[in-house]
Protein backbone atom coordinates (compact mmCIF):
# COMPACT_ATOMS: atom_id res chain seq x y z
CA UNK A 1 0.00 0.00 0.00
CA UNK A 2 1.17 3.44 -0.88
CA UNK A 3 0.47 6.89 -0.85
CA UNK A 4 1.69 9.67 -3.41
CA UNK A 5 1.61 13.18 -2.04
CA UNK A 6 2.70 15.23 -4.92
CA UNK A 7 1.71 14.52 -8.40
CA UNK A 8 4.49 13.13 -10.94
CA UNK A 9 4.39 16.90 -12.21
CA UNK A 10 3.84 18.46 -9.06
CA UNK A 11 7.36 16.26 -7.86
CA UNK A 12 9.03 17.25 -10.21
CA UNK A 13 8.95 20.90 -9.84
CA UNK A 14 9.91 20.61 -6.21
CA UNK A 15 12.96 18.09 -7.45
CA UNK A 16 13.63 20.80 -10.39
CA UNK A 17 13.14 23.22 -7.27
CA UNK A 18 15.97 21.58 -4.87
CA UNK A 19 17.98 21.59 -7.71
CA UNK A 20 18.24 24.95 -8.44
CA UNK A 21 18.83 25.66 -4.73
CA UNK A 22 22.00 23.66 -5.30
CA UNK A 23 23.32 25.31 -8.10
CA UNK A 24 22.23 28.72 -7.85
CA UNK A 25 22.45 29.40 -4.30
CA UNK A 26 24.61 26.32 -3.38
CA UNK A 27 26.11 25.40 0.49
CA UNK A 28 28.42 26.81 2.82
CA UNK A 29 31.31 24.89 4.75
CA UNK A 30 34.00 26.02 7.26
CA UNK A 31 35.61 22.30 6.21
CA UNK A 32 38.89 22.40 3.87
CA UNK A 33 38.19 18.82 2.95
CA UNK A 34 34.80 19.17 2.25
CA UNK A 35 35.04 21.76 0.00
CA UNK A 36 38.25 20.27 -1.88
CA UNK A 37 36.12 16.97 -2.37
CA UNK A 38 32.92 19.27 -4.00
CA UNK A 39 35.68 21.81 -6.17
CA UNK A 40 38.18 18.69 -7.37
CA UNK A 41 34.61 16.83 -8.98
CA UNK A 42 33.43 20.20 -10.37
CA UNK A 43 31.74 22.48 -8.47
CA UNK A 44 31.86 25.69 -8.44
CA UNK A 45 32.80 28.57 -5.74
CA UNK A 46 31.16 31.69 -6.14
CA UNK A 47 31.10 34.40 -2.89
CA UNK A 48 32.34 31.76 -0.57
CA UNK A 49 29.41 29.18 -1.78
CA UNK A 50 30.15 26.35 -3.17
CA UNK A 51 27.48 25.24 -6.55
CA UNK A 52 26.65 22.19 -7.80
CA UNK A 53 26.47 21.64 -11.63
CA UNK A 54 24.36 19.51 -12.87
CA UNK A 55 27.37 16.99 -14.33
CA UNK A 56 28.20 16.58 -10.45
CA UNK A 57 24.78 16.03 -9.39
CA UNK A 58 23.81 13.15 -11.65
CA UNK A 59 27.35 11.41 -10.84
CA UNK A 60 26.42 11.10 -7.14
CA UNK A 61 23.31 9.91 -7.34
CA UNK A 62 24.01 7.45 -9.78
CA UNK A 63 25.70 5.45 -7.30
CA UNK A 64 23.77 5.56 -4.15
CA UNK A 65 22.80 2.08 -3.25
CA UNK A 66 19.28 1.27 -3.15
CA UNK A 67 19.23 -1.46 -0.67
CA UNK A 68 22.03 -2.41 2.35
CA UNK A 69 21.62 -4.65 5.20
CA UNK A 70 21.85 -3.22 9.28
CA UNK A 71 22.41 -5.93 11.04
CA UNK A 72 22.07 -6.66 15.43
CA UNK A 73 25.10 -7.98 16.94
CA UNK A 74 23.65 -11.69 16.76
CA UNK A 75 21.97 -12.84 13.72
CA UNK A 76 17.91 -12.15 15.22
CA UNK A 77 18.15 -8.89 13.79
CA UNK A 78 18.62 -8.72 10.03
CA UNK A 79 16.97 -5.49 8.93
CA UNK A 80 17.01 -4.76 4.83
CA UNK A 81 16.92 -0.55 4.73
CA UNK A 82 15.60 0.20 1.10
CA UNK A 83 12.35 -2.19 1.27
CA UNK A 84 10.21 0.27 2.73
CA UNK A 85 9.09 -2.06 5.66
CA UNK A 86 8.57 1.19 8.26
CA UNK A 87 11.26 -0.08 10.66
CA UNK A 88 11.39 1.28 13.54
CA UNK A 89 13.64 3.81 15.47
CA UNK A 90 13.49 5.00 19.05
CA UNK A 91 14.14 8.61 19.55
CA UNK A 92 18.11 10.07 19.61
CA UNK A 93 19.48 12.99 21.61
CA UNK A 94 16.33 13.46 24.43
CA UNK A 95 18.13 15.86 27.19
CA UNK A 96 15.27 14.76 29.33
CA UNK A 97 13.11 11.94 30.81
CA UNK A 98 9.63 11.11 32.19
CA UNK A 99 10.77 9.32 35.45
CA UNK A 100 8.37 5.90 35.41
CA UNK A 101 7.96 6.03 39.22
CA UNK A 102 6.88 9.78 39.94
CA UNK A 103 6.19 10.60 36.43
CA UNK A 104 8.20 13.61 36.56
CA UNK A 105 10.51 15.27 34.26
CA UNK A 106 14.06 15.28 35.04
CA UNK A 107 17.55 15.20 33.54
CA UNK A 108 17.98 12.16 31.75
CA UNK A 109 21.30 9.71 33.46
CA UNK A 110 22.82 7.07 32.02
CA UNK A 111 20.81 4.67 34.11
CA UNK A 112 18.30 5.76 31.97
CA UNK A 113 20.30 5.37 29.03
CA UNK A 114 20.31 1.90 30.03
CA UNK A 115 17.20 1.00 30.66
CA UNK A 116 15.07 2.52 28.45
CA UNK A 117 17.76 0.55 25.58
CA UNK A 118 17.45 -2.55 27.62
CA UNK A 119 12.86 -2.01 27.16
CA UNK A 120 13.56 -1.08 23.37
CA UNK A 121 15.22 -4.74 23.11
CA UNK A 122 12.33 -6.11 24.49
CA UNK A 123 9.89 -4.33 22.58
CA UNK A 124 9.28 -6.92 19.39
CA UNK A 125 8.04 -3.70 17.11
CA UNK A 126 11.20 -1.50 18.02
CA UNK A 127 13.69 -2.36 15.44
CA UNK A 128 16.85 0.37 15.72
CA UNK A 129 17.89 1.72 19.13
CA UNK A 130 19.55 5.51 19.60
CA UNK A 131 20.71 6.87 22.26
CA UNK A 132 19.12 9.64 24.88
CA UNK A 133 21.59 12.45 26.17
CA UNK A 134 22.86 11.61 29.98
CA UNK A 135 23.71 14.48 31.80
CA UNK A 136 25.36 12.88 34.29
CA UNK A 137 28.56 10.96 32.49
CA UNK A 138 31.53 13.17 30.81
CA UNK A 139 30.15 15.25 27.88
CA UNK A 140 32.88 15.21 26.20
CA UNK A 141 32.75 11.27 26.18
CA UNK A 142 29.31 10.86 25.78
CA UNK A 143 28.79 9.14 22.54
CA UNK A 144 31.80 7.17 23.66
CA UNK A 145 29.35 6.24 26.58
CA UNK A 146 26.32 6.25 24.95
CA UNK A 147 27.84 3.87 22.11
CA UNK A 148 29.13 1.38 24.97
CA UNK A 149 26.27 1.43 26.91
CA UNK A 150 23.83 0.97 24.30
CA UNK A 151 25.94 -2.16 23.03
CA UNK A 152 25.54 -3.65 26.59
CA UNK A 153 21.91 -3.16 27.19
CA UNK A 154 20.54 -4.56 23.59
CA UNK A 155 21.61 -6.70 20.59
CA UNK A 156 19.20 -4.53 18.52
CA UNK A 157 21.26 -2.26 15.36
CA UNK A 158 21.94 1.08 16.69
CA UNK A 159 21.69 4.78 15.02
CA UNK A 160 23.89 6.81 16.78
CA UNK A 161 23.81 11.20 15.81
CA UNK A 162 27.78 11.56 15.19
CA UNK A 163 27.38 15.73 15.36
CA UNK A 164 31.64 15.97 14.67
CA UNK A 165 34.70 13.46 14.24
CA UNK A 166 35.55 13.85 17.82
CA UNK A 167 34.70 10.70 19.29
CA UNK A 168 34.52 8.64 15.62
CA UNK A 169 37.80 7.38 16.36
CA UNK A 170 36.11 5.61 19.89
CA UNK A 171 32.65 5.03 18.57
CA UNK A 172 34.37 3.19 15.71
CA UNK A 173 36.52 0.85 18.04
CA UNK A 174 34.00 -0.06 20.16
CA UNK A 175 31.76 -1.30 17.15
CA UNK A 176 34.76 -3.28 15.83
CA UNK A 177 35.03 -4.84 19.01
CA UNK A 178 31.62 -5.81 19.03
CA UNK A 179 31.49 -7.42 15.57
CA UNK A 180 34.96 -8.83 15.79
CA UNK A 181 36.30 -7.11 12.88
CA UNK A 182 36.47 -4.42 10.83
CA UNK A 183 36.16 -6.68 8.31
CA UNK A 184 33.13 -8.06 10.05
CA UNK A 185 31.61 -4.65 11.07
CA UNK A 186 31.81 -3.50 6.85
CA UNK A 187 30.35 -6.86 5.97
CA UNK A 188 27.44 -6.79 8.46
CA UNK A 189 26.86 -3.47 9.89
CA UNK A 190 25.19 -3.06 13.40
CA UNK A 191 24.29 0.44 13.36
CA UNK A 192 24.11 3.82 11.68
CA UNK A 193 25.60 7.40 12.16
CA UNK A 194 23.18 10.39 10.77
CA UNK A 195 25.26 13.86 10.38
CA UNK A 196 22.76 16.64 11.25
CA UNK A 197 24.36 20.10 8.57
CA UNK A 198 22.68 23.51 9.68
CA UNK A 199 19.58 24.64 7.95
CA UNK A 200 19.90 27.07 5.70
CA UNK A 201 22.04 24.94 3.46
CA UNK A 202 25.18 24.79 6.00
CA UNK A 203 27.53 21.66 6.14
CA UNK A 204 29.63 23.03 9.33
CA UNK A 205 32.97 21.95 9.87
CA UNK A 206 31.83 19.32 12.49
CA UNK A 207 29.15 17.78 10.14
CA UNK A 208 31.32 17.98 7.32
CA UNK A 209 34.20 16.40 8.78
CA UNK A 210 31.81 13.63 10.54
CA UNK A 211 29.97 12.84 7.35
CA UNK A 212 33.34 12.36 5.45
CA UNK A 213 35.00 10.11 8.24
CA UNK A 214 31.97 7.73 8.61
CA UNK A 215 31.65 7.04 4.70
CA UNK A 216 35.94 6.38 4.85
CA UNK A 217 35.00 4.15 7.86
CA UNK A 218 32.91 1.61 5.55
CA UNK A 219 29.68 2.47 7.67
CA UNK A 220 25.98 3.77 6.68
CA UNK A 221 25.81 7.07 6.86
CA UNK A 222 22.39 9.19 7.56
CA UNK A 223 22.19 12.75 6.19
CA UNK A 224 19.61 14.46 9.09
CA UNK A 225 19.00 18.15 8.75
CA UNK A 226 16.57 19.54 11.12
CA UNK A 227 15.06 22.89 8.98
CA UNK A 228 11.87 24.71 10.79
CA UNK A 229 9.45 25.84 8.70
CA UNK A 230 9.44 30.15 9.33
CA UNK A 231 12.86 29.87 11.81
CA UNK A 232 15.33 28.42 9.61
CA UNK A 233 13.89 28.03 6.33
CA UNK A 234 10.21 29.28 4.54
CA UNK A 235 7.09 29.55 5.52
CA UNK A 236 5.88 27.26 2.98
CA UNK A 237 5.92 23.86 3.54
CA UNK A 238 6.67 23.20 -0.44
CA UNK A 239 9.56 25.49 0.11
CA UNK A 240 10.92 24.28 3.05
CA UNK A 241 10.55 20.40 1.40
CA UNK A 242 12.65 21.87 -1.53
CA UNK A 243 15.30 23.36 0.60
CA UNK A 244 15.57 20.53 2.96
CA UNK A 245 16.23 17.63 0.02
CA UNK A 246 18.34 20.06 -1.37
CA UNK A 247 20.31 19.94 1.64
CA UNK A 248 19.97 16.26 2.04
CA UNK A 249 21.56 15.81 -1.57
CA UNK A 250 24.14 18.00 -1.09
CA UNK A 251 25.12 15.76 1.54
CA UNK A 252 24.47 12.24 -0.31
CA UNK A 253 26.72 13.85 -3.81
CA UNK A 254 29.09 14.65 -0.96
CA UNK A 255 29.57 11.11 0.03
CA UNK A 256 28.94 9.19 -2.81
CA UNK A 257 31.76 11.44 -4.77
CA UNK A 258 33.61 10.53 -1.87
CA UNK A 259 33.29 7.05 -2.17
CA UNK A 260 30.80 5.97 -5.03
CA UNK A 261 28.57 2.70 -3.33
CA UNK A 262 28.68 4.10 -0.18
CA UNK A 263 25.08 3.20 2.06
CA UNK A 264 23.36 5.94 3.47
CA UNK A 265 19.75 7.35 4.27
CA UNK A 266 17.60 10.41 3.63
CA UNK A 267 17.00 10.94 7.16
CA UNK A 268 14.72 13.89 7.00
CA UNK A 269 13.36 16.21 10.28
CA UNK A 270 11.08 18.65 9.07
CA UNK A 271 9.82 20.65 11.61
CA UNK A 272 8.41 24.29 12.00
CA UNK A 273 7.53 26.91 14.57
CA UNK A 274 4.76 27.70 16.18
CA UNK A 275 4.56 31.46 15.45
CA UNK A 276 2.53 32.25 18.89
CA UNK A 277 5.09 30.76 21.29
CA UNK A 278 8.25 30.26 19.33
CA UNK A 279 8.50 26.88 20.20
CA UNK A 280 9.93 24.27 17.21
CA UNK A 281 7.10 21.30 16.88
CA UNK A 282 7.34 18.10 15.97
CA UNK A 283 3.94 18.00 15.37
CA UNK A 284 1.03 16.76 13.13
CA UNK A 285 -0.37 17.04 10.38
CA UNK A 286 2.71 19.42 8.83
CA UNK A 287 5.57 17.29 9.65
CA UNK A 288 3.45 14.23 8.52
CA UNK A 289 3.13 15.49 5.42
CA UNK A 290 6.21 17.08 4.82
CA UNK A 291 8.25 13.98 5.23
CA UNK A 292 5.16 12.03 3.28
CA UNK A 293 6.82 14.60 0.36
CA UNK A 294 10.48 13.39 1.37
CA UNK A 295 9.65 10.23 0.82
CA UNK A 296 8.30 11.02 -2.29
CA UNK A 297 11.49 12.57 -3.21
CA UNK A 298 13.87 9.30 -1.93
CA UNK A 299 11.73 7.13 -3.92
CA UNK A 300 12.32 9.17 -7.06
CA UNK A 301 16.13 8.93 -6.50
CA UNK A 302 16.02 5.41 -5.04
CA UNK A 303 17.26 5.98 -2.21
CA UNK A 304 16.33 4.66 1.42
CA UNK A 305 14.69 7.11 3.71
CA UNK A 306 14.41 7.70 7.23
CA UNK A 307 12.51 10.66 8.74
CA UNK A 308 11.09 10.93 12.48
CA UNK A 309 7.49 10.37 12.81
CA UNK A 310 6.80 9.15 16.33
CA UNK A 311 6.57 12.36 17.85
CA UNK A 312 4.40 15.28 18.58
CA UNK A 313 3.51 18.17 20.63
CA UNK A 314 1.97 16.46 23.66
CA UNK A 315 4.29 17.11 27.14
CA UNK A 316 2.58 13.30 28.19
CA UNK A 317 1.48 9.71 27.18
CA UNK A 318 -1.67 10.47 26.60
CA UNK A 319 -4.10 10.51 23.79
CA UNK A 320 -2.92 13.11 22.09
CA UNK A 321 0.39 11.98 21.56
CA UNK A 322 -1.07 8.34 20.84
CA UNK A 323 -3.00 10.14 17.91
CA UNK A 324 -0.32 12.68 16.82
CA UNK A 325 2.27 9.84 16.79
CA UNK A 326 0.42 7.56 14.77
CA UNK A 327 -0.97 9.77 12.17
CA UNK A 328 2.86 10.94 12.02
CA UNK A 329 4.10 7.46 11.27
CA UNK A 330 1.48 6.17 9.34
CA UNK A 331 1.35 9.20 7.12
CA UNK A 332 5.23 8.28 6.66
CA UNK A 333 4.63 4.59 6.54
CA UNK A 334 1.85 5.11 3.37
CA UNK A 335 4.54 6.94 1.48
CA UNK A 336 7.75 4.44 1.82
CA UNK A 337 9.54 4.81 4.73
CA UNK A 338 12.13 2.49 5.31
CA UNK A 339 13.39 4.08 8.80
CA UNK A 340 10.63 6.35 11.27
CA UNK A 341 12.69 7.60 14.01
CA UNK A 342 12.14 9.41 17.35
CA UNK A 343 9.51 5.97 19.07
CA UNK A 344 9.05 7.16 22.91
CA UNK A 345 9.37 10.83 22.46
CA UNK A 346 7.14 13.63 23.89
CA UNK A 347 7.20 17.27 23.84
CA UNK A 348 8.59 18.08 20.38
CA UNK A 349 11.08 15.13 20.62
CA UNK A 350 13.01 16.77 23.77
CA UNK A 351 11.92 13.95 26.02
CA UNK A 352 12.17 10.30 26.35
CA UNK A 353 8.86 8.48 28.27
CA UNK A 354 8.97 4.88 28.55
CA UNK A 355 5.34 4.74 28.93
CA UNK A 356 5.56 6.52 25.29
CA UNK A 357 8.24 3.88 24.29
CA UNK A 358 5.71 1.22 24.81
CA UNK A 359 2.64 2.73 23.05
CA UNK A 360 4.96 3.62 20.16
CA UNK A 361 5.57 -0.22 19.90
CA UNK A 362 2.09 -0.96 20.05
CA UNK A 363 1.98 1.91 16.96
CA UNK A 364 4.51 0.30 15.19
CA UNK A 365 2.67 -3.22 15.07
CA UNK A 366 0.03 -1.51 13.31
CA UNK A 367 1.56 0.76 11.06
CA UNK A 368 3.92 -2.58 10.03
CA UNK A 369 0.22 -3.92 9.58
CA UNK A 370 -1.02 -1.43 7.49
CA UNK A 371 1.72 -1.52 5.08
CA UNK A 372 2.16 -5.23 4.68
CA UNK A 373 2.62 -6.56 1.33
CA UNK A 374 -1.02 -8.68 0.44
CA UNK A 375 -2.40 -11.16 -2.49
CA UNK A 376 -5.23 -11.33 -4.26
CA UNK A 377 -6.30 -15.09 -5.16
CA UNK A 378 -9.27 -17.16 -5.57
CA UNK A 379 -8.65 -18.69 -1.78
CA UNK A 380 -8.85 -15.37 0.30
CA UNK A 381 -11.57 -13.88 -2.14
CA UNK A 382 -13.79 -17.15 -0.72
CA UNK A 383 -16.10 -17.18 -3.42
CA UNK A 384 -16.43 -21.04 -3.09
CA UNK A 385 -16.77 -20.36 0.32
CA UNK A 386 -19.72 -17.91 0.99
CA UNK A 387 -21.55 -20.05 -1.93
CA UNK A 388 -20.89 -22.88 0.22
CA UNK A 389 -22.10 -21.02 3.85
CA UNK A 390 -24.89 -19.96 1.92
CA UNK A 391 -26.36 -22.76 0.00
CA UNK A 392 -25.85 -25.19 3.57
CA UNK A 393 -27.91 -22.34 5.63
CA UNK A 394 -24.88 -22.36 7.23
CA UNK A 395 -22.54 -19.78 9.05
CA UNK A 396 -18.76 -19.01 8.95
CA UNK A 397 -17.75 -20.18 12.41
CA UNK A 398 -16.59 -23.48 12.25
CA UNK A 399 -15.49 -23.70 9.11
CA UNK A 400 -11.49 -24.63 7.66
CA UNK A 401 -11.52 -21.38 5.64
CA UNK A 402 -12.29 -19.30 9.09
CA UNK A 403 -9.89 -21.16 11.14
CA UNK A 404 -7.45 -21.12 8.38
CA UNK A 405 -6.98 -17.36 8.19
CA UNK A 406 -7.60 -16.67 12.14
CA UNK A 407 -4.18 -18.88 12.16
CA UNK A 408 -2.56 -17.10 9.43
CA UNK A 409 -2.56 -13.31 11.48
CA UNK A 410 -5.44 -12.39 9.02
CA UNK A 411 -6.13 -9.87 12.09
CA UNK A 412 -4.00 -7.68 13.78
CA UNK A 413 -3.28 -8.97 17.73
CA UNK A 414 -2.75 -5.70 19.84
CA UNK A 415 0.47 -5.88 21.89
CA UNK A 416 -1.15 -3.73 24.43
CA UNK A 417 -4.81 -2.92 23.86
CA UNK A 418 -7.69 -4.55 25.74
CA UNK A 419 -10.66 -6.05 23.81
CA UNK A 420 -12.79 -6.69 26.32
CA UNK A 421 -16.15 -6.64 27.17
CA UNK A 422 -17.20 -3.00 28.97
CA UNK A 423 -18.12 -4.95 32.06
CA UNK A 424 -14.40 -6.65 32.01
CA UNK A 425 -12.41 -3.57 31.37
CA UNK A 426 -15.04 -1.56 34.26
CA UNK A 427 -13.10 -4.11 36.64
CA UNK A 428 -9.99 -2.43 36.35
CA UNK A 429 -10.66 0.30 34.06
CA UNK A 430 -7.09 1.31 32.94
CA UNK A 431 -6.34 3.88 30.64
CA UNK A 432 -3.52 3.14 27.91
CA UNK A 433 -0.87 5.05 29.01
CA UNK A 434 -1.59 3.13 32.74
CA UNK A 435 -1.15 -0.07 30.94
CA UNK A 436 1.95 0.65 29.31
CA UNK A 437 3.39 1.92 32.64
CA UNK A 438 2.68 -1.55 34.24
CA UNK A 439 4.12 -3.18 30.86
CA UNK A 440 7.50 -1.46 30.70
CA UNK A 441 7.89 -2.24 34.86
CA UNK A 442 7.30 -5.43 34.55
CA UNK A 443 9.47 -6.08 31.28
CA UNK A 444 12.86 -3.93 32.96
CA UNK A 445 12.07 -6.45 35.85
CA UNK A 446 12.75 -9.48 34.11
CA UNK A 447 14.52 -8.97 30.65
CA UNK A 448 18.21 -9.18 30.59
CA UNK A 449 19.82 -8.50 26.71
CA UNK A 450 22.25 -10.74 25.27
CA UNK A 451 25.45 -10.17 27.32
CA UNK A 452 28.70 -9.62 25.52
CA UNK A 453 31.32 -11.72 25.68
CA UNK A 454 34.05 -11.12 28.71
CA UNK A 455 36.82 -10.29 25.84
CA UNK A 456 34.53 -7.80 24.24
CA UNK A 457 34.11 -6.07 28.12
CA UNK A 458 37.70 -6.16 28.34
CA UNK A 459 38.24 -4.29 25.05
CA UNK A 460 35.34 -1.60 25.91
CA UNK A 461 37.06 -0.53 29.16
CA UNK A 462 40.52 -0.47 27.29
CA UNK A 463 38.47 1.71 24.78
CA UNK A 464 36.81 3.99 26.92
CA UNK A 465 40.07 4.46 29.29
CA UNK A 466 41.76 5.61 25.60
CA UNK A 467 39.04 7.96 25.06
CA UNK A 468 39.03 10.03 28.54
CA UNK A 469 42.82 10.00 28.19
CA UNK A 470 42.36 11.93 24.60
CA UNK A 471 39.52 13.99 25.24
CA UNK A 472 39.20 15.18 28.42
Amino acid sequence: MRFDYYSEEQLLKVHEASLDLLKKVGISTSSERFRALLLDNGCIEKSKRILFTQDVIDKGLKTVPAVFKLCGRNDLHQLEIGQKKAYCQTLVGAPSVIDLESGERRDALVKDLEDTTRLADALDNIDIISPLFPRDVPQEIILTIETATCLRSTSKPLSICVESSRELKFIKELLIATAGSEQALREKPIATLPVSPVSPLEYGFGPAEALLDIVEAGLPLGIEPCPQMGATGPMSMNGLVAMHNAEILAGVIAAQLYKPGCPLTMSSRATFMDMRTGLALWAMPEMGLMSAGLNQLGRYYNIPVAPGGYCGSSKIADAQSGYEHLYNALMEALAGSDIIGSAGSLDNALVECYTMLVMDDEISSVVKRTIREFDVNDDNLAVNVIAEIIEKNDNFLGHKHTRKYMRSGELWIPPLSKRQTFEQWAAQGQKIEDMAKDKAKNLLAVHQPAPLGEEVEKEFTTIIAAAKKALM
